[in-house]
């Protein structure tokens, strides 16, 4: 099994980014092989649906996502929605080139949303991503999301029932790909 943990901001005292990291610790503790993906270390240029398959950076993002099982997606949240760079990698290795060379990249992952946001009541941010990626990638979203807000964070360091609930929700997404390994289809672009 393999997970990718990724960040998508580009906040250097980022919150989500802090999430991140203890999302991979968790997973890691839990004996679960990690791939950790900061998007702030990369340049990604904007999707343009074309030359961007040539890229390295497409090309490396594409072959981390395709090979993962589960991708425990974590971004900030601004303006009640997740964040541009997020959308940007879900662009990237989501789209499958004129020319059929590759296939997208996100079909069938199980995916966890971890989100650092301001207010409690944007809790709710993550869905209109969760929607797309269950509609168009067939996706099989985690239900035990993890979201931390300004009260829950004492001193820069999270607060203990956050800290459970990353456990719970990284244990989960383990028990999800482990039981999803052994299904027998395979989705691709379809309605």
């Amino acid at each position: 099994m393999q997970i990718l943990v990724l960040s998508s901001s580009l906040d250097k005292n980022s919150r989500s980014r802090k999430l991140a990291k203890l999302c991979t610790q968790t997973l890691e503790n839990l004996g679960v092989a990690t791939t950790y993906v900061d998007l702030a270390d990369l340049d990604i240029p904007n999707f343009d649906n074309d030359t961007i398959y040539q890229t390295d950076i497409y090309k490396n993002l594409h072959k981390i996502t395709e090979e993962s099982d589960g991708i425990v997606m974590c971004s900030p949240v601004y303006n009640w929605g997740l964040s541009a760079e997020l959308k940007k990698y879900i662009e990237y290795v989501g789209s499958t080139p004129q020319d059929g060379s590759l296939r997208g990249a996100l079909f069938d992952k199980v995916i966890t949303f971890v989100n650092a946001g301001g207010v409690a009541e944007s809790y709710t941010a993550f869905r209109e991503i969760a929607t797309a990626l269950l509609l168009d990638f067939k996706c099989i979203i985690n239900p035990y999301n993890v979201y931390a807000h300004d009260e829950n964070w004492q001193d820069e360091q999270l607060i203990e029932y956050r800290l459970e609930r990353i456990d719970k929700s990284m244990f989960v997404m383990m028990e999800l790909c482990n039981l999803l390994s052994k299904r027998t289809y395979s989705s691709d672009w379809e309605i």
